[in-house]
């Protein structure tokens, strides 16, 4: 093969990969993202709920309803997520939380995983649904009519506002707790 053509080839390889690159980082990863996906978002009325009927112990509304179930795929390939601490603290600060866009839009949320999803949220299948967020979550993004939600989503680390801050927002069953 002629060098000419061979290079050609390559800088238009590394021009696209280039290309991609900025257009997924610049809009949605601004941070350190864990594990990314596509997928199917719906929403779960979780105001009555109370935080010793989640999966990982949490209160949604310490969370200001900024709160979502995973799916049981994505919480098994970091099954860190689910560790809170222990009760006074200290507070795992590994904490990771869910960056959700839905496709096709510039809206942008950060929910904290408080649950799993029943169902099995296949992460190789854009269609799967894979996240239950909360009612009030699923509004900034789009109208409940919707009711079915394609996103992408990334594994972020959580921000200030929604790391576990005190005793209330946790559940008192050890269960819960890694020691």
């Amino acid at each position: 093969m002629n060098r000419k053509i061979l290079f050609r080839i390559l800088l238009g390889g590394s021009f696209f990969l280039l290309i991609s690159a900025c257009q997924t980082t610049a809009d949605f990863d601004n941070g350190r993202v864990y594990m990314r996906g596509k997928g199917v978002a719906k929403y779960h009325l979780y105001g009555n709920v109370s935080k010793c009927k989640t999966a990982f112990g949490l209160d949604p509304e310490a969370f200001d309803m900024m709160a979502t179930a995973v799916s049981i795929k994505i919480q098994a390939k970091f099954p860190s997520m689910s560790k809170v601490g222990m009760r006074d603290g200290p507070y795992d600060p590994t904490a990771r939380c869910i960056k959700v866009r839905a496709v096709g839009s510039d809206k942008v949320i950060t929910v904290r995983a408080i649950d799993k999803c029943c169902g099995r949220g296949e992460l190789s299948d854009p269609k799967s649904h894979q996240l239950d967020l909360a009612e009030e979550a699923f509004e900034k993004l789009a109208p409940l009519a919707k009711g079915n939600l394609s996103i992408e989503w990334a594994l972020v680390d959580c921000p200030n506002s929604l790391q576990v801050k005190s005793d209330s927002t946790v559940c008192d069953d050890n269960f819960y707790f890694y020691r």
